[in-house]
C-alpha cells in the first residue's frame, strides 16, 4: 500500500509540473495548492495512525447535569 501511495505521489508531481509549465499563474497556484493537499494526505497515510492526546477537562458548566422534570404520580 505504501509503495502504491509513493508511486501515485510521484505521478501526480510529474503531472503538476507539466501543467504548471503550460498553465497561467492563476491555474498554477490552484494546481500547486491541490498538490500540497495531496502530498499532505499521502504523508499522513504513510505516518500511520495519529496518536491521540489527553482530553482537556470540561468547564464547570459542561459538567452540570441538565435539570430534570419531576414525575407525576398516577
Amino acid at each position: 500500500m505504501v509503495a502504491e501511495l509513493i508511486r501515485e505521489n510521484r505521478k501526480l508531481k510529474r503531472q503538476v509540473d507539466k501543467l504548471t509549465e503550460r498553465g497561467s499563474a492563476a491555474a498554477s497556484t490552484a494546481v500547486e495548492r491541490s498538490l500540497r493537499t495531496i502530498q499532505r494526505r499521502v504523508q499522513k497515510a504513510l505516518a500511520g495512525p495519529a496518536k491521540r492526546g489527553k482530553r482537556k477537562a470540561a468547564g464547570k458548566t459542561a459538567l452540570r447535569k441538565p435539570a430534570t422534570r419531576a414525575r407525576r404520580k398516577t
